[in-house]
């Protein structure tokens, strides 16, 4: 396993795709620091250390279009390689490359995380000079705003784990990169399409759209984020409508089980050059 886990950590650090996607996150993460830091009412959640907080809450708000689109081609295109398909032929050892390949990919995510809270930094240190503000305001660190910030972090992880995870799995199952995207980003887009519909409609149908992922797995960051900003704005309100964040983990570890295991039990299965 450790071998397995070598080459693919190997490979994360020489491929330009997990480096352009940061790339593009980070670009995204300015964006949104510029935009927000134009307006006085969101400046306060802007400034350092609670860019932390706000940094990591537009992470996870990319999440769902940024992280399948690795996960998704990181497991499709491992079948269009000789020597790999080659590899993964060899009875248990297929498993345990498919798992270091998710594993690598989901410590990945944490660096990249680490990243955003580095960019977050600096943007709310410019966003509180420019402003006419100090380089970072007083009374918030304290044991309280560092078990936020760290749940935050967790809860961030946690969120594009899973998109990441669904992407991967899919590409794994149906052995292709394009059909791995496609899962992670078309059924995430479908959510947010059926879930109106489905209220509008009521009854069993408004259940239905209630326990969809997407519905636990939007408002998560935010809910364990917003004791972290300031009272009064939109980012501290946690509506009574989202599911809690106990619920919500739950909810998502048993997707999240439920792809891993169906991703074993499809590779173990299987013939993966037939």
């Amino acid at each position: 396993m450790n071998a397995y886990l070598s080459f693919e950590w190997l490979k994360l650090g020489k491929r330009w795709m997990p480096r352009v996607i940061l790339l593009l996150l980070l670009a995204l993460l300015a964006v949104y620091f510029w935009g927000q830091g134009s307006r006085a009412e969101n400046q306060v959640n802007l400034f350092f250390p609670r860019a932390w907080l706000a940094a990591l809450f537009a992470a996870s708000f990319c999440a769902p279009f940024f992280w399948p689109v690795l996960g998704g081609s990181w497991a499709g295109n491992e079948y269009g390689w000789g020597t790999i398909r080659l590899a993964l032929t060899r009875r248990p050892y297929r498993i345990q490359h498919v798992l270091a390949a998710l594993a690598v990919l989901v410590v990945g995510l944490g660096l990249a995380l680490v990243a955003v809270l580095i960019a977050g930094s600096v943007g709310g240190i410019i966003v509180g000079l420019a402003t006419g503000h100090s380089a970072m305001i007083s009374g918030v660190w304290g044991a309280g705003f560092l078990a936020t910030a760290g749940k935050t972090f967790l809860a961030a992880w946690y969120v594009s784990a899973f998109y990441l995870v669904l992407a991967y799995a899919a590409g794994v199952v149906f052995r292709s990169a394009p059909v791995g995207i496609g899962v992670g980003l078309g059924s995430t887009l479908a959510q947010f399409a059926i879930i109106p519909i489905f209220r509008q409609l009521g009854g069993g149908w408004d259940a239905v759209a209630q326990h969809l992922p997407i519905m636990y797995a939007e408002n998560l960051v935010q809910n364990v984020a917003a004791s972290g900003f300031v009272r009064g704005t939109s980012l501290s309100v946690v509506s009574p409508t989202d599911p809690s964040v106990t619920n919500s983990v739950l909810a998502l570890s048993l997707f999240m089980a439920g792809l891993v295991a169906a991703m074993v039990v499809t590779v173990r299965a299987r013939d993966v050059v037939d």
